[in-house]
């Protein structure tokens, strides 16, 4: 697009249409604009999307006044919008659409905006005007946006915001323009209710014109018709999935940071604060409203974020080994000797904690290991701070400065010598036999079937209720009996060579799909074969990552389905700080349901689905039944926020594994 050389004062009024059934509404908004026009110095434009019949109509309608034009681009509401800023005047041009009006002053609002010169958008007030009278009793106050306009939770007026409303905007048209306009991969196409290219164009004129603003302006009002057609569920699940095919491809555009940073404050602060405050109007008399309000809230992010992830995967499916794939058999390796060279790798950050778990590891009654320190903040030179007085043959220290657990560990297996690899954490103390236990369980092991070993994790204090609560849900702690698990019941391996490897165990809905029962990451040793053939940890998951976790849940499934078995050794201990106050419990909280979540997009988004959706019913049933395996042992006065944010943490996994997944597409890029 290129743009006019000279520009006169004022506002072109934008008005994109495409259909004879808004007739009524667009030529309502045309006279609104038209009132507020100043007639030395601004001009009303009307595009109409690839219908002749409906301009020819508005020509006779309106002979005088306006100016009706052709869609001369793409069809689509981008391409008309183009259009229509190509063959406007003025220095403003401010978008109205055609089902929605301009309250009295709106254009003098935008005139007084645009008055500081570092503002260069304008988002206006959108008022729902229901052809119901009222929203459905379901319909959630933060989900305006799926009809278009105003919902709870968005900037206070004068506030910058990231993109205005597109039933409401005005931007600098030479600014617009020398961004090239609308996408015309993004935006609505007729009745399919597609968006983001407000979103883009708000991020990438900041991008192009560092120190602009794009504000919220609430005189700039109109009033946007929502027919009764949009006041469905059926609709509504329509316009999230949509949106969330956009969000994947303005992803794909502008990196996973800047396209889904709203969205993630978005869920954590305006639907978390949402579900509170439906439950306070439950409590207050409003119970079946309040309830199918929270229960549409979760479906509306749960159908946008599936679809965002599904679509991102789509437009560039890194294919690993965890999918589904029929379980094989392993060639038989050599047994796993007594005294085997075991490769311990420990991911950092530099905690000041690192110190005593390294001495631990140093001081194991195994004393054939090689200690692995793996630096993920190696700019910071912390790890080789804390370590600086240990004078010890068998540590090192490595650097990884991709960000993550998963980059961390993969580089620590990478240059492991054992063939055995253990792993903990740098807030872990393994008691002195937790390499024995490791290594008698992999010895027990006659057909070399054992692919991962995992072992038993305890608190290190319970000094605040806090941890107390975390050691009495067994959120780690698996018990005290050896158990194995595998897709094949093989006697043979069951038993072992004496019976270490105790028996099968009880699967659970979503086995092996979530594989939650078969241990933690902060104590699991691989055989290196197995780690090798499942392709490492997954760098998209994992804490350090935006999923902040399912790493472990990961690797272990992909073992499991690749057709290695997991064994959990009670005897193999370690020790773990838990969290011992709320704020960081609720981080970890959240975290959990974010990882478990991720990990699961992960499967559903590898091609096979159905394993997955099969298991819903039973899924939920165990998240909310208080006799289920997952919750018997939860405290009686563990905080029900903590659920709500692990709720929650389920609901945003499927967004946040798309925004790993490309900042991991770009990191893999940049190498």
């Amino acid at each position: 697009m290129t743009a006019q050389t000279h520009l006169v004062p004022g506002i072109t009024v934008l008005i994109c249409c495409y259909t004879h059934d808004r007739l009524d509404q667009l030529s309502t908004g045309i006279r609104s604009a038209q009132t507020q026009l100043r007639p030395d110095s601004d001009e009303l434009i009307v595009i109409v999307d690839h219908n002749d019949a409906l301009r020819a109509d508005l020509i006779s309608a309106f002979p005088s006044g306006i100016t009706v034009i052709p869609n001369a681009a793409t069809r689509g509401l981008s391409g008309a919008r183009n259009t229509g800023v190509a063959a406007a005047r003025t220095e403003l041009v401010a978008f109205v659409d055609d089902d929605a009006v301009l309250r009295p002053g709106a254009l003098d609002s935008v005139r007084s905006a645009f008055s500081d010169a570092s503002v260069i958008a304008v988002g206006g007030a959108v008022h729902a005007k229901w052809e119901a009278g009222a929203p459905p009793s379901w319909f959630p106050d933060e989900f305006g946006w799926v009809v278009g306009c105003d919902y709870r939770g968005l900037a206070a007026d004068g506030a910058e915001i990231r993109n205005p409303i597109g039933a409401a905007m005005a931007v600098r048209r030479a600014e617009l323009q020398k961004i090239g306009g609308f996408s015309d991969r993004l935006g609505r196409v007729g009745t399919v209710p597609a968006g983001c290219e407000e979103t883009l164009m708000g991020i990438e004129l900041r991008q192009q014109f560092p120190g602009s603003k794009v504000v919220r302006i609430e005189e700039f009002a109109v009033d946007h018709f929502v027919p009764r057609t949009r006041s469905t569920l059926r609709y509504f699940i329509s316009r999230c999935r949509h949106e969330g095919r956009s969000k994947a491809v303005l992803s794909d555009m502008v990196g996973g940071k800047a396209g889904l940073a709203a969205e993630r404050s978005f869920v954590i602060r305006t639907l978390t604060t949402g579900v509170l405050r439906y439950l306070r109007g439950a409590v207050t008399g409003n119970g079946i409203s309040a309830v199918s309000r929270i229960l549409v809230m979760i479906l509306g992010l749960f159908v946008t974020a599936s679809a965002t992830a599904a679509a991102a995967i789509r437009q560039g499916r890194r294919t690993t080994s965890s999918e589904v794939q029929a379980p094989v058999e392993k060639p038989a390796e050599a047994p796993v000797a007594a005294d085997e060279l075991i490769t311990v790798v420990i991911p950092t950050v530099g905690r000041d904690s690192l110190l005593n778990t390294v001495r631990t590891v140093l001081a194991q009654d195994h004393r054939n290991i090689e200690l692995l320190v793996v630096d993920n903040r190696p700019h910071r030179s912390e790890a080789a701070r804390i370590l600086a007085d240990i004078d010890d043959p068998r540590l090192s220290i490595l650097e990884q400065p991709i960000p993550g657990v998963s980059a961390a560990r993969n580089k620590g297996h990478q240059s492991a010598k054992g063939r055995i690899v253990a792993f903990t954490d740098d807030d872990a103390v393994p008691d002195p036999g937790w390499i024995s236990g490791i290594v008698t369980s992999f010895h027990a092991d006659n057909t070399s079937s054992v692919g991962v070993v995992t072992g038993r994790v305890l608190g290190t204090e319970s000094n605040t209720r806090e941890q107390a609560w975390f050691e009495e849900a067994k959120v780690f702690d698996k018990g005290e009996v050896a158990t194995l698990w595998a897709m094949n019941s093989r006697e043979e391996t069951a038993l072992g060579t004496d019976g270490t490897l105790g028996e099968y165990g009880p699967h659970g809905p979503f086995f092996p799909y979530t594989a939650g029962e078969c241990g933690s990451g902060n104590n699991m040793a691989f055989r290196s074969t197995a780690l090798h053939s499942i392709g490492g940890f997954d760098e998209r998951l994992g804490t350090g990552t935006p999923t902040h976790g399912g790493e472990d849940l990961d690797a272990f499934r992909a073992a499991l389905l690749d057709g290695w078995a997991i064994a959990y050794n009670p005897n193999a201990v370690v020790r773990h700080y838990h969290r011992d106050n709320m704020p960081e419990l609720r981080v970890q909280s959240y975290g959990y349901g974010t990882g478990m979540a991720a990990s699961l997009t992960k499967f559903v988004l590898s091609g096979s689905p159905r394993p997955i959706l099969t298991r819903i019913p039973r899924g939920i049933h165990m998240l909310i039944s208080p006799t289920s395996t997952k919750n018997i042992d939860f405290p009686s006065d563990w905080p029900l926020h903590l659920r709500i944010l692990e709720a929650l943490g389920y609901l945003a996994g499927p967004v946040l594994f798309v925004r790993s997944h490309l900042n991991a597409r770009r990191v893999g890029a940049g190498r």
